[in-house]
């Protein structure tokens, strides 16, 4: 019996490691935050620096948007402007949008708003149904543990595996790299990855070009979900196909609060 024991430990602790098998709990982790994130309303900073032939920067653009949820459905509310707030009479535009948008989701019938409430549900779960392929798209690699922001991660790399014919092959099989999934809640927090050939990805301004180098970053909210910190690109890309530039771009995530039903927007802790 005590020889059954340890068999049986040792065989928990090497599923508990097992590459492949952390990577496809932690997509249904991410799953899992991404329907919390729907009670949320945060900030995206979307900044791209336009770099010259010796590396420096020659032009900075940026934008700043509030995304917050109303009726099941997902708005952008532009804040700035290259670092400047944006006019008066756009701010008013874009509030009036809202407005507008409260008032619709607050006359809908409790079955109007169940059956909009199912509509999204059936489009995100459409959207990310696609990222339930990533376990069956590479070769994973248990190569280490690591500390991300105070919390211990498991490291590992992943390649390309050829025979995956999935519907994100063009971007999965351009990328190869190495992601770091938290230890405790079994979500990935981060992952660096290299482009090995071109490919177009909704995020950036560019059909990305090889050798670009990617970084995305998870962070811990209100204790009950992950949600993206920060997502960045360097390398050189081709701008609408066209115009070839050397750019660097980072799209920051910040200020996440909690959207109550009764519309108001209160902090992570819940402070109004």
């Amino acid at each position: 019996m005590r020889w059954a024991a340890l068999l049986f430990a040792g065989a928990c602790i090497c599923f508990a490691q097992d590459a492949r098998s952390l990577v496809a709990r932690a997509v249904a982790a991410d799953d899992h935050s991404d329907r919390l994130a729907r009670d949320y309303t945060y900030e995206i900073r979307d900044e791209i620096r336009e770099l010259n032939p010796q590396g420096g920067v020659k032009a900075v653009h940026s934008t700043l948007d509030e995304v917050l949820y109303i009726g099941g459905r997902r708005y952008f509310r532009p804040l700035e402007q290259d670092g400047k707030p944006i006019s008066e009479a756009k701010a008013r535009r874009e509030q009036d949008k809202l407005d507008r948008a409260a008032a619709e989701a607050s006359r809908l019938t409790e079955a109007q708003r169940n059956k909009r409430i199912e509509e999204a549900e059936r489009d995100r779960a459409k959207s990310r149904a696609q990222f339930r392929d990533i376990p069956d798209a590479y070769y994973f690699k248990l190569v280490g543990e690591a500390v991300i922001d105070g919390r211990g991660a498991y490291e590992i790399t992943a390649t390309p595996r050829p025979g995956y014919q999935g519907e994100l092959r063009g971007i999965l099989h351009s990328l190869e790299g190495t992601l770091w999934i938290d230890k405790h809640d079994f979500i990935w927090v981060k992952f660096e990855a290299e482009v090995l050939k071109p490919f177009s990805l909704g995020w950036f301004l560019a059909r990305v070009g090889q050798g670009t180098h990617l970084s995305y970053e998870m962070m811990r909210v209100n204790n009950e979900l992950w949600v993206p910190k920060e997502i960045s690109l360097k390398a050189s890309a081709r701008l609408a196909l066209l115009k070839k530039v050397n750019v660097e771009q980072e799209i920051t995530f910040s200020d996440y609060r909690k959207f109550q039903t009764d519309s108001r927007v209160v902090s992570a802790d819940g402070t109004p």
